[in-house]
């Protein structure tokens, strides 16, 4: 069975998507994101026995969550890019969940890794951090807000 060429409508479902997409569902998202993003780095500084975590908080949380987006949005724009390069041979290939779960895997990795350099070089640049705390914080960062909701498909 040949399938017709549906570029267009296949890259238009996938989870990933609402972050291009303008909705009130975003009145949603920021809160929330910004609730966990404060959560992992509340954490993250008390597990590193941290005293002042309410002064690294106010000092780096804007960057945190500035860059949570950005990175998200950079791994949303490599999946889509990634299925619309791939889009004849995988589909013709694979079932279209399948399709959307590998083409997910390579935007998050994308955004953990982005999450975790630029919380590095900027997030926590004017604090009293060591280059280990650092490390460590942009690790736990990068690790537990990666946006694994792209390998959620729409469709099962």
């Amino acid at each position: 069975m040949k399938r017709k060429s549906t570029t267009l409508y296949n890259v238009m479902f996938p989870i990933w998507f609402f972050f291009f997409y303008p909705t009130y569902l975003w009145l949603i998202i920021l809160p929330v994101n910004f609730g966990i993003d404060s959560l992992v780095l509340w954490l993250s500084a008390k597990r590193q026995g941290i005293e002042n975590r309410k002064k690294l908080w106010k000092q780096s949380i804007l960057w945190i969550w500035m860059i949570g987006f950005f990175s998200d949005f950079m791994g949303g724009l490599a999946c889509l890019g990634l299925m619309i390069a791939t889009e004849h041979w995988l589909y013709s290939s694979m079932p279209y969940t399948l399709v959307q779960f590998l083409t997910g895997i390579p935007g998050v990795i994308i955004a953990g890794v982005l999450i975790y350099f630029l919380n590095r070089w900027l997030s926590f640049r004017k604090t009293d951090l060591t280059k280990e705390q650092i490390r460590k914080t942009a690790l736990h960062l990068a690790i537990f807000t990666a946006p694994y909701a792209m390998l959620v498909p729409i469709y099962w």
